[in-house]
């Protein structure tokens, strides 16, 4: 017959050996944070990401017009207006935020709009004692179809 000392003993172990098998191994996943290499870590925080937007320029559009908003076009919060003369055009503007782009073609007698939107972002990664920053830009495509 077993004693109640022994089994108390045989649970206990049993319950450390569960316990360390299910803890994350903390040295296999962690960082080598005492030779880490900081090249590629940008510490200063973003202020601005960029917007790509994708236009049409042909014989009838050689130059687009072009209005970027923060937000939706219905708040009609103005960012920049401009005329493109090419196929991409790229804007820096603060991240965190959606903007809209409404571009003015024309086609044939009549005036068409085509409308887009997305977001920019910064991402924040902690690296160590160390926070390293990048961003995340966003592309429209205000094409004709």
């Amino acid at each position: 017959m077993i004693s109640h000392h022994a089994i108390k003993w045989v649970s206990i172990f049993l319950a450390l050996i569960l316990y360390s098998s299910c803890k994350q191994n903390t040295f296999s996943t962690s960082e080598d944070c005492t030779n880490y290499n900081y090249s590629d870590c940008n510490t200063t925080e973003p202020l601005e990401a960029g917007l790509n937007i994708s236009l049409t320029i042909n014989a009838e559009n050689t130059k687009v017009p072009i209005t970027i908003y923060e937000g939706n076009i219905e708040n009609n919060v103005i960012v920049s207006t401009d005329t493109v003369s090419t196929n991409k055009y790229n804007i820096l503007l603060p991240p965190d935020k959606y903007y809209s782009v409404k571009a003015r073609y024309i086609s044939g007698t009549k005036i068409v709009y085509a409308i887009g939107g997305a977001t920019i972002k910064k991402l924040r990664n902690q690296v160590c004692d160390s926070v390293c920053w990048s961003t995340q830009d966003g592309s429209v495509n205000v094409e004709l179809k």
